[in-house]
């Protein structure tokens, strides 16, 4: 186990970021793998960052984000600098053109996808409390949160 300064790159309903120290102390100090079967926003991961780790989750859009993370990182960061809610643009109208390109997507089609994985990140940073809900046909359907400048690109984390 490390100590270091990662923290989620998103919020998640659920997430263990309060109670890390206390999971923290829990924790054997050695340990061959480290194994997260509902990864949400990873703060138990990134808060002990083992040598090596095994992640799952049951959804399908998160474990892309955490896909796309690994094997296309600069090229994830370049497109989530550029998405931004721009002044020219209403800020709402701006979220749920997102949210409908989003939902356009397929979402829970099997395909890995570096656009499907930013308007996710985005959608989760401005969205109602980071919250994660789709409807019958599986369609995003979290409004619009009240953020004033959210931070959608956090290079250094």
């Amino acid at each position: 186990m490390i100590d270091n300064n990662i923290s989620p790159f998103i919020k998640w309903a659920g997430g263990k970021r309060q109670l890390l120290p206390y999971i923290k102390e829990k924790m054997p100090l050695k340990y061959k793998n480290y194994i997260e079967p509902f990864i949400g926003g990873g703060a138990v991961l990134f808060g002990i960052t083992p040598d090596k780790a095994i992640i799952n989750d049951i959804n399908k859009a998160l474990i892309n984000v955490y896909n796309q993370i690994k094997y296309n990182p600069i090229e994830l960061m370049d497109f989530l600098s550029k998405i931004d809610i721009q002044s020219d643009v209403e800020p709402k109208e701006y979220y749920y053109k997102k949210r409908e390109e989003y939902n356009s997507l397929k979402i829970n089609s099997e395909v890995n996808n570096i656009e499907k994985a930013v308007l996710f990140i985005f959608l989760n940073k401005t969205c109602f409390n980071g919250l994660y809900r789709v409807n019958k046909k599986g369609e995003f359907n979290v409004p619009m949160g009240a953020y004033k400048k959210p931070k959608i690109c956090d290079e250094e984390n």
